[in-house]
Order: structure tokens, then C-alpha cells, then sequence
């Protein structure tokens, strides 16, 4: 009886999970759509891209896909009488509620897995990838006829380029220095790869450069130039770290030497707590589920009203979860009402399953 009821839970936990996913991941990539056409990315490179949001999608989306799936499961159960005849049986409700707990302990597993390691992992790698190929210039789109911009101390015009990647009527804008730009013009350029860097060589131009009175003009002309452009590339350092990016003991123990840890010393702290409680609301989610279908009394009219409160039961749930953690974040006296929110709808759940209780029989009077 446990496995065929996993079994019924499974198949729709897999399908609602790779299905709501799917979606998601497809809106979550539109915003890489810019870094293929700025940067010239090849597909592997955008997909690379995208695959690093999965955990964080999949944290959100399989608490949520479990609960649709166990009361998708249960319901069939009980609209093909199947819960009546394991009743019938010597099941318990609380027997027949086994199995989705059981699918909830290797739901919060996952979650703990991908939420303490996975996530803040991802987004590490994301950042370090973002930063990388926004800073490759030499693998940069430059349109012809348009006035490009690869950083914002560089602009680079293109009257046409060649079949083979030349670019014919170049003009290079450096506004580094806004006291003493820079402007160059070349009759043509070629952007290579080099051990060095990026460089772009320009042939058959001139450099101009006004000084920082603005009173004079400085003009050089040249048979070849090569321009660096790794000196234009922005510069990561180190940087502060989002609270996504951080595992729980970086969460837990932040830097208080650091200006930006002590101002979000709060968020962080919060966020600790917020990734050891979410999986919790898997098994509040699922037990839900069945009592929404298995609690009270039996009713010949179906199933509609109950699922229809088992629903508004789990969306109040995931609402007052988004306030509480909110709260916390104003006031660390708060922060057990994380715990306490998921427990105690847990708790709730699971007085639902109670087997209802027969009413005494009153002796007859001879």
C-alpha cells in the first residue's frame, strides 16, 4: 500500500515539477537574451548561463508541485473509492497519510541540499560568468552604422565590415579621462585575442586627444595602432557578497569589519534562517494536501469544496511565510515565528486526520 501510494504521488510531483520549471526557467532566460547579442555568446554559453538559476527555481517550485501532486493523488484515490476500501481495510488516515510524508522527507533532503550548497553555489558561478563575458571585448557584437557600447568609457563606430571580421571606417571614443578624451579614427581595424588581452589594431589613422584646458589639440598619425582593451574591462574585485551568494556559516557569521555586512547584518541573518526553515513547508504543504481530501466527515457531494479549501489553506500559508520573514527582517524577536508558521499548520494538518469519534450509545430504558 506505501509504494502504490508514493507511486501515485510521484509521477504528478515529477511532472508539475519539470513542468512549472520549464516555464519558469524559460522566463528566467529572456534576461540573458542581451548577453548573446552584445557579447556574441555561443548557445552553449547562454544555456551554461541559465542552468545556473535552476536551484533557486527548483527550491521555489518544489514545495509548491509537491502539493499539487499529493492532492491531485489523493483525490483520484478517494474519487475511485480507493481510500474508502483501504479504510474499509483497517488503514488509519494517518496510515494512509504515510506515504506523502515519506515523499516529504526526500523533498526537504533536496531542499536542504540544494538551498545550503547548490544555490549559493550557482550564483557564485553566475556572477564570476556574467562578469567574465560582460568584460570580453574581444568577443564583442560590433553593428556597423551605429554607435556602439561595449563599456561606458568606450564607443566604437563602424562604417562596414568585411566577410572576414574587418571592419572597415573605425572611429574608437575613450572617455576615461572626461578632462582629456580621447578619439581615434582608422581606415581599418581588426579585433583579436592575444595572450596579453584583447586588442584591437588599427591601421592608416590618427589619434586625437584635447588637453585638460581644453586650449590645444594633440593629433598623431599612425600606419598601425594597437589599443589594449583589457584596460577598459571593469574591474570585479572582490566586491560584496548578495546574501544568495552565501552559504549558511557566511549567512550565520558575517564580517562585522565590513562596513556593507554590518548594514545588512539583519538581511543576512534572516536569510540563514529563512533556508534552514523552507524545506519545512514541504511536508505542511503535503500533509494539507491530504487532509484537505481525507479529513472531516464524508461527503457525497465530492471533493470540489474540500480541494477548493485545501488551496486556499496552502496559497494563506505561502503568504503569511513571505510576511513573517519579512517581520523577522525589522525585528530578531520575530525570527521564531519563521518555525513556528510552518509547524504549526503541520500540527493543524494533522489533527485534521484524526479518525472521527462515534457517539455513545444511549441504553435503551426497558
Amino acid at each position: 500500500m506505501t509504494l502504490y501510494i508514493m507511486r501515485q504521488i510521484a509521477w504528478p510531483l515529477l511532472f508539475a515539477t519539470f513542468t512549472l520549471t520549464g516555464v519558469i526557467w524559460l522566463t528566467q532566460s529572456l534576461r540573458f537574451i542581451d548577453r548573446i547579442v552584445n557579447n556574441n555568446l555561443a548557445f552553449g554559453d547562454f544555456f551554461y548561463l541559465t542552468i545556473l538559476v535552476l536551484p533557486n527555481i527548483v527550491a521555489i517550485i518544489l514545495p509548491v508541485a509537491a502539493f499539487c501532486a499529493t492532492l491531485y493523488a489523493f483525490n483520484r484515490l478517494a474519487g475511485d473509492a480507493e481510500t474508502i476500501v483501504l479504510s474499509a481495510a483497517g488503514f488509519s488516515r494517518l496510515a494512509l497519510a504515510r506515504p506523502a510524508l515519506y515523499i516529504s522527507v526526500v523533498i526537504m533532503a533536496v531542499m536542504y541540499v540544494i538551498l545550503l550548497y547548490l544555490m549559493p553555489l550557482g550564483a557564485r558561478t553566475l556572477r564570476t560568468t556574467q562578469y567574465e563575458f560582460r568584460n570580453d571585448l574581444a568577443g564583442m557584437a560590433i553593428l556597423e552604422g551605429v554607435f556602439n557600447t561595449p563599456t561606458s568609457d568606450l564607443t566604437v563606430y563602424v562604417r562596414e565590415r568585411e566577410p572576414n571580421g574587418d571592419m572597415i571606417g573605425v572611429l574608437v571614443h575613450d572617455n576615461r579621462n572626461p578632462e582629456q578624451p580621447v578619439t581615434m579614427m582608422a581606415e581599418k581595424a581588426t579585433l583579436l585575442r592575444t595572450p596579453q588581452g584583447p586588442r584591437l589594431y588599427m591601421v592608416n589613422g590618427n589619434r586625437q586627444q584635447i588637453s585638460a584646458d581644453r586650449q590645444s589639440l594633440s593629433l598623431l598619425y599612425f600606419d598601425n595602432y594597437s589599443l589594449d582593451l583589457e584596460s577598459y574591462a571593469r574591474k570585479e574585485g572582490e566586491g560584496w557578497r548578495e546574501p544568495s551568494e552565501r552559504y549558511l556559516n557566511e549567512l550565520f557569521s558575517p564580517n562585522m569589519d565590513d562596513r556593507a555586512d554590518q548594514q545588512n547584518y539583519g538581511k543576512l541573518i534572516v536569510e540563514g534562517h529563512r533556508r534552514l526553515v523552507t524545506p519545512l513547508y514541504a511536508p505542511a504543504l503535503i500533509l494539507i494536501a491530504v487532509a484537505s481530501v481525507l479529513g472531516g466527515e464524508f461527503s457525497r457531494r465530492g471533493q470540489g469544496r474540500r480541494l477548493a479549501v485545501g488551496a486556499t489553506i496552502a496559497i494563506a500559508l505561502q503568504i503569511l511565510s513571505l510576511g513573517v520573514t519579512h517581520l523577522a527582517a525589522t525585528s530578531f524577536v520575530l525570527i521564531p515565528l519563521m518555525y513556528l508558521t510552518p509547524i504549526v499548520f503541520l500540527v493543524g494538518a494533522a489533527l485534521m486526520l484524526r479518525e472521527p469519534t462515534m457517539p455513545a450509545r444511549v441504553p435503551r430504558e426497558a
